[in-house]
């Protein structure tokens, strides 16, 4: 009975998270015209590229969101459904962070 319920939980608590993030994500692309997975891929890949922060020009409303809210998951969960998950959307993003130089990548944070 326990593990029923612990399942139950972990499932509902997984339901919730992706809600949230595909919530964050439906927010973003309605603010920002030129959001998308693809436009993030070449805005992280830019920073990679240079090393840190991209120049004004390049830079895409909302893909810091999105890839805060993916590092916030993996940190949390650390392993497991949702943290592969996070992973998952980090890769479709192309996510990166520009907090410390040079960028730290997905496979910095475990993924």
């Amino acid at each position: 009975f326990c593990l029923r319920k612990h399942r139950a939980r972990h499932w509902k608590a997984m339901a919730l998270l992706r809600s949230i993030v595909a919530a964050g994500v439906a927010s973003v692309c309605a603010n920002a015209a030129s959001f998308s997975p693809e436009a993030c891929t070449d805005y992280f890949g830019t920073m990679k590229k240079l090393g840190g922060p991209v120049p004004p020009n390049d830079y895409v409303e909302g893909c810091d969101s999105v890839c805060g809210k993916v590092r916030e998951m993996k940190e949390y969960w650390k392993s497991g459904d949702m943290a592969s998950y996070a992973c998952e959307q980090g890769a479709k993003y192309g996510c990166a962070w520009a907090s410390a130089v040079p960028p730290v990548t997905l496979g910095d944070i475990g993924c």
